[in-house]
């Protein structure tokens, strides 16, 4: 059973919700192989035949479990000298598995955004977005080459997914919509949905000034996923698909684009 978080007054619902315990996703791994991950986390490295004595089991029946989290990238190997016969592979956890035991990265992060609110009002929000949106537009811009819209849209959905993303492209005929139906900060994003405003806008700049990016659907705030209409502009409107340098953004954070 997971400890019990000490209640706090919250006036904030919000502030209340990021109190709430967090959750293991270990035992999704299964009984054996979740005995396997957490005996490591507890000990650093073991041995098959060591992992073998703590589980009760075979050291065959071991290795199995360990072969299938090596390949999942869960656990790594390391090779031991010996004193007598062969060297020995030792296993300990990688920071994928690390992840799978409870974080409050999210409670974090929402809270500097609420920290940086108080202390520098709305504006200095928007300074922190903005600053965030050239950081993200320069890092997609170095992925996003491609001369079609199409085959752009493509290297950004293949670069949200690396991300976390899980982003496709859809084609309706007219335009295209770039559906995300993962959302990496999404705890933070129901806290400050301005968020997903900014990271449209880092779309629009990535793509280029010859479409139209608009924010149809978020998860944040209950959709199945988030959704963006990336529209062809008109022949007369297009002027290149040069990468914009101007500071385009919400007007208001707190706006809908």
């Amino acid at each position: 059973m997971f400890r019990k978080y000490p209640e706090v007054p919250v006036s904030d619902t919000r502030a209340a919700e990021r109190v709430a315990e967090p959750v293991s996703l270990v035992r999704l791994l299964g009984e054996q192989r979740a005995a396997v991950v957490e005996r490591l986390r507890d000990v650093g490295e073991a041995t098959i035949a060591e992992l073998a004595e703590h589980l009760g089991i075979s050291e065959v029946a071991t290795r199995r479990h360990v072969n299938l989290l090596d390949e999942d990238g869960f656990v790594e190997a390391r090779t031991v000298k010996q004193d007598r016969g062969r060297p020995a592979s030792t296993y300990k956890l990688t920071d994928r598995a690390r992840d799978l035991f409870p974080q409050r990265y999210a409670a974090v992060a929402s809270e500097l955004l609420d920290f940086i609110t108080a202390e520098h009002g709305r504006e200095g929000l928007r300074s922190y977005l903005r600053w965030r949106l050239d950081r993200e537009t320069a890092t997609y811009a170095d992925i996003v080459t491609a001369e079609e819209l199409h085959e752009r849209l493509d290297q950004l959905a293949g670069a949200l997914s690396d991300n976390g993303y899980d982003a496709r492209v859809v084609d309706d005929g007219e335009g295209f919509e770039l559906h995300q139906t993962n959302c990496a900060i999404y705890d933070v994003a129901k806290d400050h949905p301005e968020m997903c405003q900014y990271e449209a806008a880092t779309f629009s700049r990535v793509l280029g000034r010859d479409v139209a990016v608009r924010r149809r659907l978020t998860l944040a705030e209950g959709g199945h996923s988030c959704v963006c209409t990336v529209t062809p502009k008109p022949s007369g409107q297009k002027t290149s698909n040069e990468k914009t340098t101007t500071t385009d953004e919400p007007s208001d954070p707190r706006s809908t684009p």
